[in-house]
């Protein structure tokens, strides 16, 4: 027996440690086997990879226009404030639908009534109620945009904050820039296996993030803020919209 020729206290730890190792290789043996018949997958192997990030960018041209049109009055009472205020917004809402706005691009957002109060010989003294009413219109029709304007303001709006050029569905666009972005990753990948002297797999996963390039903002004094005068000329101009992609390949 193999413990005649080892020392007593050696073959105490000597003898499990190689019972074990046996063990080992031959269930190593035996799941190699299983895996040839098919009944138990291959060992995992760690995976090589390398990850690469990139950016797309489109340049989209706004579709639409979206401005805010508020009404503000003030009177001596709650009731002859909401009446007058009522009226003209009602007019505004009239013409802009004249102009081929449709009412599910027409949606209050603003309704603050709250007293008002002047200050004589240091005392808070009552003097009437303003009532500021406010309006988000969506144009679809660019050209449309300074007349729209225009004729609110000459029907009672008294406050435009201003005209928001905006990609009314950016999908298309962000779609070319995440096909933009994951063939400049793919390019990457291929140039720097290369240098390293490996093969480029699949990709295994990515990842993506996205924003929207920022509004385009009009405004122009005069025109926008009610004081009236000939329609302003509004331009669209264009922005940008931008896809990141972080994609990881198998490297071989």
């Amino acid at each position: 027996m193999l413990s005649n020729f080892i020392p007593p206290k050696l073959s105490r730890y000597l003898i499990p440690a190689i019972i074990v190792l046996v063990l080992v290789v031959s269930l190593n043996n035996l799941w190699d086997l299983f895996a040839k018949w098919g009944w138990a997958g291959p060992l995992a192997k760690e995976a090589h990879t390398i990850a690469i990030s990139a950016e797309g960018k489109v340049t989209a041209t706004p579709d639409v226009a979206r401005l805010n049109i508020s009404v503000v009055t003030e009177g001596k009472s709650a009731e002859q404030v909401q009446q007058t205020n009522t009226e003209a917004v009602n007019k505004v809402v009239e013409f802009v639908k004249s102009k081929g706005v449709e009412d599910k691009d027409i949606k209050t957002t603003g309704y603050d009534l709250y007293p008002r109060y002047d200050y004589i010989e240091g005392r808070q003294v009552a003097a009437g109620y303003a009532l500021n009413q406010t309006l988000e219109v969506k144009i679809r029709d660019l050209k449309k945009v300074g007349e729209i304007i225009t004729g609110a303001v000459s029907r009672g709006a008294n406050q435009v904050s201003g005209v928001e050029f905006v990609v009314d569905d950016p999908d298309k666009s962000r779609a070319e820039a995440r096909a933009q972005a994951f063939e400049k990753a793919r390019a990457k990948a291929k140039e720097l296996t290369k240098l390293a002297k490996v093969r480029l797999g699949k990709a295994v996963t990515f990842s993506e993030s996205f924003a929207p390039g920022p509004p385009i903002i009009y405004a122009r004094s005069a025109e926008v803020y009610g004081i009236g005068g000939v329609a302003p000329d509004t331009q669209p101009g264009s922005q940008e919209i931008a896809v990141n992609v972080t994609v990881v390949f198998e490297i071989k």
